[in-house]
C-alpha cells in the first residue's frame, strides 16, 4: 500500500527580517494563519479527505500551521528547522554582509557554509529524510507534515534522487509544499499547488516517478 505525504512549509512568521531557526521561534503573522487555512484546503483537495496523521516540527510557527488540521499534531523533531547557531535572531541583511564571499552567489557554496555553532546542511537533509521514510513506513496512508523551507526541499529532493543544489532550487513558499508518494516503484513528487511533477527528467504527471 502506498503512503501519501503532504509536506507543507509553515505560514509566514513574524521574523522582522531576522534569522529564525530552533532558538528564535516567532509566531505566525495574521497572513501566515490565512496561508495555513489555504494550505489545508489544497491538501484536502489532493487527499480527498482529512489526513490520517498530522505531524509537525517542534517550532511554534509549524505547530500553529498544523493546528488548522488538528490541535494536537504529532511532534517530529527531525522535521525541525536548521539550528543556525550564533546567527539566530539577527537580521539577515547584517548576516549576509558578514558571510564569506561567494556564499550568497552560488548554491553549492551556500549549502557548504556552516555559520558559527550552526548545524551542517547535510545533517538537516539526512535527519529530515529519515523522518519522511519513517512516516512512509508507518500505518497511516495519508500524512500532512509541517516543516520548514530547507528541510522540505532537501529531504524531498534527496528521496527523489536530486542532488542538494537541485533540491534547494525547488520552490517552498510560505504554506506551500510538495506531495510525496511512496509506492513499490519508489518515490513520486508533485507540487501541492499545481500537482505537477518537479523532477526535470520526468514528464508532468501526478503519477510520474522521480526515480
Amino acid at each position: 500500500m502506498s503512503t501519501t505525504i503532504v509536506l507543507v512549509r509553515h505560514g509566514e512568521a513574524a521574523t522582522d527580517g531576522c534569522c529564525a531557526g530552533v532558538r528564535f521561534d516567532p509566531p505566525l503573522t495574521r497572513e501566515g494563519r490565512a496561508q495555513a487555512q489555504r494550505a489545508r484546503q489544497r491538501s484536502d483537495a489532493v487527499l480527498g479527505a482529512s489526513p490520517a496523521l498530522v505531524v509537525a516540527s517542534p517550532a511554534r510557527r509549524a505547530r500553529q500551521t498544523a493546528a488548522v488540521w488538528t490541535h494536537e499534531p504529532l511532534i517530529e523533531p527531525r522535521l525541525a528547522e536548521r539550528d543556525w547557531g550564533e546567527w539566530e535572531g539577527r537580521p539577515w541583511a547584517q548576516l549576509w554582509a558578514e558571510a564569506p564571499a561567494g556564499v550568497t552567489e552560488d548554491v553549492g557554496s551556500y549549502l557548504a557554509f556552516t555559520p558559527p555553532g550552526a548545524e551542517p546542511m547535510a545533517d538537516v537533509r539526512a535527519r529530515a529524510a529519515r523522518a519522511l521514510v519513517a512516516l512512509a513506513e508507518g500505518p497511516a496512508a495519508t500524512v500532512v507534515a509541517v516543516t520548514h523551507a530547507g528541510p522540505l526541499r532537501l529531504a524531498a529532493g534527496h528521496l527523489c534522487g536530486l542532488d542538494a543544489a537541485d533540491a534547494f532550487a525547488l520552490g517552498a513558499p510560505h504554506a506551500g509544499g510538495l506531495v510525496l508518494t511512496r509506492a513499490a516503484r519508489g518515490w513520486h513528487m508533485t507540487t501541492l499547488e499545481a500537482h505537477s511533477c518537479l523532477a526535470a527528467d520526468v514528464p508532468p504527471s501526478s503519477s510520474g516517478p522521480c526515480r
